[in-house]
């Protein structure tokens, strides 16, 4: 065996073995890189609501006079901006590269006063402005994506500063959008060497200071290091704000690798050592510090940063235990290594895209840094495993797996924005730089962990047979029962199912929670590419007025019973009657695919070779306006069953053909009780209570092992060891030792 800080890189049979700029594009466009005015920073929290239109009331209407004839004649201005800005619509939720940012307009609207729009980051700070004028007819464009900086921003719809400001017409519309300014790769390109260059170019250029700071390091750019980003990152931690523990293993990453470099900047030392001794690391204190529990995966990047920073610091006292570094150190190995040894042999509690991206932040610190063999041990076979993990659970670097929970930043999944893009981008070439720039920078800057190539061909190099996969993964805790007590735990764990084919992902968690509700993710998922995918979930959101898929539009209430049988997915939906929607809404992003129908009782969509038909037992009707125009299916009714039947040219042929061939095929539906003959011929029935039957036969839901596919398998759950092969090559990560 190699040397344990070496990855087997030219031999077929590997073992990982643990010891124990602007552009603005319209005519009237004014560009912009300022900042909001105060004045009108309040003006913005003026925002009325309503499902696409926005009602006035007393804090939105500003009167001119006291008289009621004044205030009639404001009230109907109010009401007529409203009714204009209502019909207006982005068709995206995301615009990346070359994308042109429009305002959509329907036909034969026509503007009835003056306005103005402007497209602003969440900080205030504002990219691009336009103008219009009463009698304005047809789309306009705000600029492309490709222009303006990483980020969520706002994009307003007002009146004219003369009737916002002089006249008193406060209305308001906000509808957010995400911009990406990199290009999506749906194909491995470049060496690795190259890619680390390549983001780390990305990270300087972005707006993030702490990223592009350790970028500029890592680079030797240090003249163009700017130490007043630096600070603000320190004070964004210090200060517990978004995303602190992260930033802070990238500091206590920064500090260890550079600050005995001569030009490390001196003038922030003091407040970077304050900073991290001064950290509220007892999981007690830290939810004292911060109002909320911690969770499964912070747990393990919190011991994860007092263990680097006993390291750094093991002389000196930490003001909230008065104990020394070295006294942390050893506590927060204590909890390091268990949690270790509970994700490699049972899986991991939380397996989103958001939670994975913070697992690989925190191992990619651990492997390089971390002073214990053992640790080491342990860090480099779960990095391994969610490296597999995501490599398997991909389509063309989009992580296309059921989540429980909802996306960082949203509900709405897509592969240009997902906090493992820039992952998928680095460690194998495909996928987005994005805003996520946490585990892309700190995998880039490791030197102790080295991909196995058999990793990057499985993700990169799918073969031209589809395959079907399950993975087991624990949700409680205490993961470390006994073999025997198995069945038992079948309700403390997720059951995802994979079909992966050369055209399209479907993915699930197979009965999983049916009728409780949910936290926020969605129960499954059909990945056609980047843009293109399709989910089911009822509306979790008690405000369906809500404009954003940031602020919950998109989020999951009540969770369906979900059963999947390769390219067929069945979705059960029991609402209480005192539901306050009534319906469920599939995802459909209209723009993304080449061709769509819709209709009643099926929808068609083709993407590539790919094709799509979602049924419903209940009408099914496109929304046309509001915050998901064009972009959202919608079917009435408590008790409603979903069914997604994949298909692909390969297999089917012509779109046409896939189409009459579902068209033709029997699907009968009693309430929750649903039987379907899909293409391939079977007879597949499925209700709330039963098992899936397949021409009469129960097909398991729950699978035994942790991981089981061609590609893929454990030795039962928990597992002791895994064996990953593909093509010629294997690898096998030893959890147990030995």
């Amino acid at each position: 065996m190699p040397a344990h800080r070496q990855v087997g890189l030219s031999f077929a049979f590997a073992v990982r073995k643990v010891t124990a700029p602007l552009s603005v594009s319209s005519e009237t466009h004014i560009p912009l890189a300022t900042r909001a005015n105060k004045e009108d920073k309040v003006l913005l929290s003026t925002e009325t609501r309503s499902n696409g239109a926005h009602q006035s009331n007393s804090d939105t209407v500003s009167s001119a006079s006291d008289s009621a004839d004044d205030s009639a004649k404001l009230a109907a201005r109010v009401q007529l901006f409203e009714s204009f800005f209502e019909q207006l619509y982005v068709e995206k939720d995301v615009y990346a590269y070359e994308d042109r940012i429009v305002v959509k307009w329907p036909r034969k609207l026509e503007a009835p006063a003056d306005y103005n729009f402007r497209l602003q980051l969440s900080d205030g700070r504002i990219y691009a402005e336009s103008e219009g004028r009463e009698g304005d007819n047809g789309d306009r464009t705000l600029g492309h994506a490709v222009s303006i900086p990483d980020g969520e921003y706002e994009l307003i719809l007002m009146p004219s500063p003369s009737e916002y400001y002089v006249r008193g017409v406060r209305v308001q519309r906000r509808i957010p959008l995400s911009v990406v300014r990199s290009d999506y790769r749906t194909e491995s390109y470049g060496t690795y060497v190259e890619r680390q260059i390549e983001l780390l170019r990305h990270a300087v250029s972005g707006d993030d200071g702490l990223y592009s700071e350790i970028a500029k390091m890592t680079l030797g750019w240090w003249s163009r290091n700017n130490t007043r980003k630096l600070a603000a990152a320190v004070d964004s931690v210090a200060g517990y704000e978004e995303d602190h523990l992260v930033r802070l293993i990238a500091l206590l990453g920064m500090v260890s690798r550079y600050s005995e470099n001569d030009e490390f900047p001196s003038e922030i030392r003091e407040a970077l050592d304050d900073c991290i001794t001064g950290f509220a690391y007892h999981q007690q204190d830290y939810a004292e510090k911060t109002g909320k529990a911690i969770d499964d995966t912070e747990s393990l990047l919190l011991a994860a940063c007092e263990l680097l920073a006993g390291q750094i610091y093991p002389d000196r006292q930490f003001p909230y235990s008065r104990q020394t570094g070295q006294w942390h150190r050893q506590r927060a190995a204590e909890a390091v290594l268990p949690w270790l040894q509970r994700a490699a042999t049972a899986g991991f509690v939380d397996p989103s895209s958001h939670c994975l991206a913070q697992l690989l932040t925190a191992l990619s610190h651990l492997i390089d840094l971390a002073d214990s063999q053992e640790i080491w041990d342990l860090a480099a076979v779960v990095i391994d495993k969610v490296l597999v993990t995501l490599a398997l659970d991909s389509f063309q670097g989009v992580y296309g797996a059921g989540q429980i929970t909802a996306e960082s930043g949203g509900a709405v999944p897509n592969g240009h924005v997902s906090p493992v893009a820039g992952v998928a981008r680095l460690m194998w070439g495909t996928g987005a730089w994005n805003r996520h720039m946490a585990a892309p920078v700190s995998l880039c800057c490791c030197q102790g962990y080295q991909l196995p190539p058999l990793i990057a061909s499985l993700a990169t190099e799918p073969g031209p047979a589809a395959t079907w996969a399950s993975e087991r993964h624990a949700l409680a805790a205490a993961c470390d029962e006994s073999k025997t007590a198995g069945d038992d735990l079948l309700s403390q764990s997720l059951h995802k199912a994979i079909y992966r084919t050369p055209d399209y992902l479907l993915s699930s968690a197979q009965d999983f929670q049916p009728g409780q509700s949910s936290q926020g993710g969605q129960s499954w998922q059909a990945t056609l590419d980047a843009d293109a995918i399709v989910f089911v979930n009822h509306p979790g959101a008690h405000d369906l007025k809500q404009e954003t898929h940031r602020n919950g539009y998109w989020r999951s209430g009540r969770l369906p019973r979900v059963a999947q049988h390769r390219d067929l997915l069945i979705a059960l939906y029991a609402l209480p009657d005192t539901d306050p929607s009534g319906f469920t809404r599939a995802y459909f992003p209209t723009f993304a695919f080449d061709e769509h129908q819709v209709g009643k009782e099926w929808t068609f969509a083709a993407k590539g070779d790919a094709y799509i038909a979602l049924g419903c037992s209940q009408p099914i009707e496109l929304v046309q306006d509001g915050p998901a125009a064009l972009r959202e299916l919608r079917a009435t009714g408590h008790n409603v069953a979903w069914i997604c039947q994949m298909g692909r040219k390969a297999d089917y042929g012509s779109f046409a053909e896939f189409r009459k061939r579902v068209l033709a095929a029997r699907f009968v539906c009693d309430s929750l009780s649903v039987s379907y003959r899909p293409l391939q011929g079977d007879t597949v029935t499925f209700d709330w209570n039963g098992p899936l039957l397949v021409n009469g036969e129960a097909q398991p839901l729950h699978g035994a092992n942790h991981y089981e596919g061609p590609n893929c398998v454990t030795d039962g759950w928990p597992a002791t060891q895994m064996v990953v092969v593909h093509g010629e090559q294997a690898i096998q990560l030893d959890f147990a030792g030995g």
